[in-house]
């Protein structure tokens, strides 16, 4: 869970510094990588998280469980992200002359979604691949 919890934060510090150097503008596949890195270490998180209450013998039920939270995690940046476009924006203009940007459209929203769904996938699947659903040690 420390594992999951440092990369999580490397990745919104990540997130941060391509927000204030357009590293968004400029190589338009971070965004994917970034959220597709998100959606895998949300889901080890909270797969160990929510180890002692996952039945150990339904592998289908965990991943949906573990989908679940991911999109629900997944769908509330976005929220945040629409927030912060419509409430920080015009206050970072107004005090800095600077014009930012916290989201896209509609299609990089639903492309933001699609890639946390694809990264805790992705872990769920090597996670019970590698036959480490009973201990968890990720």
């Amino acid at each position: 869970m420390k594992k999951a919890f440092f990369f999580l934060i490397v990745i919104f510090l990540i997130n941060i510094i391509s927000l204030y150097y357009g590293w968004y503008i400029d190589y338009s596949w971070s965004d994917q990588v970034l959220h597709f890195s998100g959606g895998f270490f949300v889901a080890m998180f909270f797969s160990a998280y929510l180890k002692d209450h996952l039945p150990a013998d339904s592998k289908l039920k965990n991943t949906l469980i573990i989908l679940g939270v991911v999109s629900f995690i997944g769908v509330t940046w976005e929220f945040a992200e629409y927030i912060a476009n419509v409430v920080l924006s015009p206050i970072i203009y107004n005090q800095f002359a600077v014009k930012t940007y916290f989201m896209g459209d509609l299609n990089d929203t639903v492309s933001d979604l699609l890639m946390d769904i694809i990264g805790a996938g992705v872990f769920s699947f090597v996670l019970h691949s590698l036959g480490r659903r009973k201990t968890h040690q990720v």
